[in-house]
């Protein structure tokens, strides 16, 4: 085993990181009754992505860039109360899918490292990755302390948290987390699945959950706990590394529904 934790170190704190940032960041988009914004969020950073490629910029920042415009459009769309928060999101992620498409269309070299974005790797992930997932991470937590408060209005009513104040400052900056906390896992679980170890852990941790802290404490664990024992599975049984990871936070929500639904018979 130590020997397995030697040779993989860097893997494994990736897939501690990333899957803990993603089911911490979970709780909120779960929680908000905005699934979608994960899809969004991943396809935007892939368009960002797929273009940078093509113009020869780093993929990590085009990424980025990517994901945080298309954070930064939500929230002002969002900002009108008339349109119901769901079909804004279909709309745009159809535009992001739809730029990201095309952009892999317009490619005349090799498309692999394009759609490698669909599917991720986490065998290829580098320092940088792991310097940046924890800078991002670190922020994600601090930012969650800092407007506690302000994120327990905004979860429980968006209506009554723009009564109390600005809310749409508070979503548009967890928005923009969000593209952050996104972007770096793409490159890792990939766009396609991105989405199940955002909403898996964090559907598992409300299902069990009694607490607001209880519910993002376990969440950020299930995420971490899909992610290393989806790349364990996968490397004990030669298996592609995304999908295991699904795979694997689909258990874990599976394990908290049986887990409730005995408790209450």
């Amino acid at each position: 085993m130590s020997s397995f934790v030697i040779l993989f170190g860097m893997i494994l704190i990736a897939a501690l990181l990333g899957g803990f940032s993603a089911g911490l960041l979970g709780v909120f988009v779960v929680g908000l009754r905005m699934p979608f914004i994960a899809m969004f969020s991943a396809h935007a950073a892939m368009a960002g992505a797929v273009f940078g490629i093509l113009l020869g910029f780093p993929q990590s920042i085009s990424g980025f860039t990517g994901a945080l415009l298309g954070a930064i459009l939500l929230g002002f769309v969002l900002r009108n109360r008339d349109i119901d928060p769901n079909v804004a999101l279909g709309s745009l992620f159809s535009l992001m899918l739809g730029l990201a498409f095309l952009g892999i269309g317009l490619s005349e070299g090799p498309k692999s490292p394009m759609l490698g974005l669909l599917w991720g790797n986490l065998l290829f992930v580098s320092k940088n990755q792991i310097l940046v997932m924890a800078l991002l991470t670190s922020v994600l937590v601090l930012f969650i302390k800092m407007f506690e408060k302000e994120l327990k209005i905004l979860l429980f009513s968006r209506e009554l948290a723009n009564i109390m104040g600005p809310e749409w400052i508070i979503f548009t900056a967890l928005l923009i987390l969000s593209a952050g906390v996104i972007t770096i896992n793409l490159e890792i679980v990939g766009g396609m699945l991105l989405y199940s170890l955002i909403a898996n852990p964090a559907v598992a941790s409300l299902r069990i959950a009694r607490t607001y802290r209880s519910a993002i404490l376990l969440s950020s664990i299930f995420g971490a706990l899909s992610a290393l024992g989806g790349f364990m599975a996968a490397y004990l049984l030669d298996l592609p590394v995304g999908a295991c990871i699904v795979l694997f936070s689909s258990i874990i929500v599976g394990i908290c529904f049986f887990k409730t639904k005995s408790t209450r018979h």
